[in-house]
This record gives C-alpha cells, sequence and structure tokens, in this order.
C-alpha cells in the first residue's frame, strides 16, 4: 500500500498521515468529486499480529457506525467505507489543524478562554453522543483536533461503545490509562461520567501543560488515578469557578462529578470570552466569522432565551421593555447584576418558604436539574418543619416535643443555608451563564 494506490477505483491515497496500533490514516483524494479527504485502513497484516482480530474487525466498524450516526458538526464527517484486497478502509472529512497534544507542546499552557471554549466544544460533542447513548471512552489531547478557526473535532470514536455493553471479547479495558476514570480503571461498564473524567483530565493538561499524574509505569499510573489527588494548578489567572469545575470532573467518586456534559458546556462558556491567535489558529478569520454567524441563528432558532437576550444590531430600534433598562447596563454594570439577582428575594424575605421558590425559578430559566433536586429538598425541608410544628401544637402536648424541635430546627436552618446557597450560586455560576448568552457573536 502506497502512494497513488486507489481504493473503489475512486479514492486516492496522497500521503500517510499516521500510524496506529489497528492501522494507518492517510491523505486522501476523491477524484470522483474533488475533495481532499481522510482514508482510515485497517489491514490485514495489522489484524494477524493482534490477539484478537474479530475485536478490531468490531472497533473499526463500530467507529464507521457510531461517527455516522452523531452527524454533529463536532465530529468528522463520515463519507464511505467498504472493504479492499489488503482489508477495510473508511473514507471521512479531512481536518486541516493540530491536535490538542501538539498544541500544548508547542504553546505550553493554553490562554484561559483558549482552554474553556476547546473544553466546551468537547462538551457539546458528548453531550449529543451521551443522548444517543454512546460513550466516546477515548477522550485526550491526541483525540481533539483544533481547525484553523478554533473549532474542536473528536477523533476516533473506535473505541465508543454502548453504555453497559463491551464492544471487546477478551474483557480488557479500552482506553488510555493516563485519561482514565477509575470506574474504567477498574473495568466497570463505561457511563458518560467515565468521558467527564477524562474532559477534566484534558482541561487540567490545557491550563497546566502537563498531564494529571505522570508515572514512569502503567501501573503507578493506574494508582494514582486511583488514589492520588491531582496538584494543584498553579496559575493566578485561572478563576476559582473553572478550578473548582476542574476538580469536580477529576472525582474519583463518579457521583460527585457534574449532572452531565451539557453542564459542563454551559459552565465552560462562562470563560470562553474573546481569544486571540493561537500559533496559526485565528479564530476571527472570514471562515470562523461564517460559522459563527451561522450558529448564532441556529441558536436564536433553537432557544428563546438566547434569542431575547442576544445583542441587537444598533441600526435596529427597539422599544425599551420592562427590565431594559437594567440591562443597557451591560454585563458588568451593577444595575444589571442587581437586577438578574432579584430571583434571591423570595429566599431572603420568606426563608424557608421561599428557598423552593427562588431554585425552581432557577432550574426552569436555566434547565438544571441538580437545582430542581434543590428546590425539592427546600420545599421538603421548609413545608415539612411547618407541619411538624403545627401537628404537634395541635396535639396540645405543649410546645417542647421532637416534633417540634425538629420542625423548628429545619425551619431556621432552611433560611441561612438557602440564602448562603442562593449567593454562591448567583454569583458564580448564573451571572457568568447570562452573560455568556448576552455576549455579541
Amino acid at each position: 500500500m502506497g502512494q497513488d494506490t486507489y481504493l473503489a477505483d475512486r479514492y486516492r491515497l496522497v500521503s500517510p498521515l499516521g500510524r496506529g496500533g489497528m492501522g494507518q490514516v492517510w491523505e486522501g483524494r476523491d477524484e470522483r468529486l474533488g475533495r481532499p479527504v481522510a482514508v482510515k485502513l485497517l489491514t490485514h497484516q495489522a489484524l494477524a499480529g493482534s490477539p484478537a482480530p474479530e475485536d478490531g474487525i468490531r472497533r473499526f466498524t463500530r467507529e464507521a457506525a457510531v461517527t455516522a450516526g452523531l452527524s454533529h458538526p463536532g465530529v468528522p464527517a463520515i463519507y464511505d467505507a467498504g472493504e479492499y484486497d489488503g482489508g477495510m478502509y473508511l473514507v471521512m472529512e479531512l481536518i486541516s489543524g493540530v491536535t490538542v497534544a501538539d498544541l500544548v507542546a508547542e504553546q505550553g499552557p493554553l490562554p484561559v478562554p483558549w482552554a474553556a471554549a476547546i473544553g466546551a466544544q468537547v462538551a457539546a460533542v458528548l453531550a449529543a453522543a451521551h443522548a444517543r447513548g454512546v460513550v466516546h471512552r477515548d477522550i485526550k489531547p491526541a483525540n481533539v483536533m483544533v481547525a484553523g478557526d478554533g473549532t474542536a473535532k473528536i477523533l476516533d470514536f473506535g473505541v465508543a461503545g454502548i453504555m453497559s455493553q463491551r464492544i471487546t471479547s477478551t474483557g480488557v479495558a479500552l482506553g488510555t490509562p493516563a485519561y482514565m476514570a477509575p470506574e474504567q480503571l477498574h473495568d466497570r461498564p463505561p457511563t458518560p461520567a467515565s468521558d467527564l473524567y477524562a474532559l477534566g483530565c484534558l482541561l487540567y493538561e490545557m491550563l497546566s501543560g502537563s498531564p494529571v499524574f505522570s508515572a514512569t509505569s502503567p501501573a503507578a499510573l493506574i494508582r494514582m488515578h486511583l488514589e492520588q489527588a491531582p496538584a494543584a494548578l498553579a496559575r493566578a489567572d485561572v478563576p476559582l469557578p473553572l478550578t473548582q469545575l476542574v476538580w469536580q470532573l477529576l472525582a474519583k467518586d463518579a457521583s460527585w462529578r457534574p449532572s452531565g456534559a451539557q453542564e459542563v458546556c454551559d459552565r465552560l462558556l462562562a470563560f470562553a470570552g474573546p481569544a486571540g491567535t493561537l500559533g496559526d489558529i485565528n479564530p476571527a478569520g472570514a471562515d470562523a466569522a461564517a460559522v459563527r454567524g451561522y450558529a448564532l441563528v441556529l441558536a436564536r432558532m433553537t432557544d428563546s432565551r438566547t434569542y431575547a437576550e442576544a445583542p441587537v444590531p444598533r441600526a435596529m430600534p427597539v422599544p425599551m421593555a420592562q427590565g431594559a433598562a437594567a440591562d443597557a447596563a451591560g454585563p458588568r454594570g451593577t444595575a444589571w447584576r442587581v437586577w438578574h439577582s432579584l430571583w434571591i428575594l423570595p429566599t431572603l424575605l420568606l426563608g424557608g418558604f421561599g428557598a423552593w421558590l427562588s431554585f425552581g425559578y432557577i432550574a426552569a430559566v436555566h434547565r438544571r436539574r441538580t437545582w430542581f433536586v434543590a428546590a425539592a429538598i427546600y420545599l421538603v425541608v421548609g413545608v415539612g418543619g411547618f407541619i411538624l410544628v403545627a401537628v404537634s401544637l395541635g396535639n396540645g402536648t405543649g410546645p417542647v416535643t421532637w416534633q417540634t424541635t425538629v420542625g423548628l430546627t429545619g425551619f431556621v436552618l432552611v433560611w441561612p443555608v438557602g440564602l448562603v446557597h442562593a449567593l454562591w450560586l448567583n454569583f458564580s455560576v448564573r451571572l457568568p451563564l447570562t452573560a455568556q448568552r448576552r455576549k455579541a457573536p
């Protein structure tokens, strides 16, 4: 197999791009449509040297099916797949860019807006994959390609699998140990939380310039992921909420990680501000501007809040609606902050009876399941405490009963706890998310 070899009398191999354990990747050209392509080959020779050839075939076929099924701008498009005399081939979109691994090697720690923007794009792809019941299982810097306009593409769905199913017959955990979640290292079924841990490793490496853990042997590396806490991010310019998100993603216990990839994407967007060029990558290029405008139209069509809060061109007069005067101060203005913090008032004024109203509202606005849970807890504690006290007094047993004690304790404590919780949530998450939605494209 060499240059100018043709597959299916259509795809000409131009030059090799890389070689992996399961085959080769070539730059090619679709002579029928006159466009460049990437051609991935799984050769009989590679299969012959594999201890489980059937797994290699299954992984190759899985990559074609899963990648084609996602149909997401963050995933390379699949054009064709088939067999040839030397094995199997997969024809896909040719991505011109640099992997995050090479980007970090060249640039060192990435600027915060760049790290957040790349991470948010990866999270968006994972959210789409998880919604279809697919976990990637091998998110790592070498599998994330950044194109010249700043868009990120996730590569290599060869080890992706359906949740709660294996794709190997040998029972061997698939993935790269340096980026595998503890549950993967224990060879438990993959879950979306496993991908989130790998995303935490990716973010950590982009922000620090080095992997979460490094060791001289795979066994030592695995032990670190299972038992050791990561070193602190030694950067003063990384916002505390972003650091907290990274630590949450790297939690050993999967239940401590964020509720899903969409939540991670939303939280990262707050830090993905304007970014300059990074090496040869220029997000302000003409192609990027076209993509950005197209994405804004889709965002306005699918999310009424995004459309309502998006900046209006200056040449277009708009009526001053209620709250517009507060918004006119901009995301950094005091009036803007006060206006978008009014959701806390029920907690401040009504204590336990108001906390559930505040959190129920904010959960509905931002569509966060964890905030709905918080609202339910505050409702149960606040109303439950009132009922216990009322029942105790109604029975005429006097004010000092266990019902009265428990009820008053819950009723009194829920006010300061709810207020502190609401204030923290408002300034660390709510305001950054709202400000992000108002940013110009």
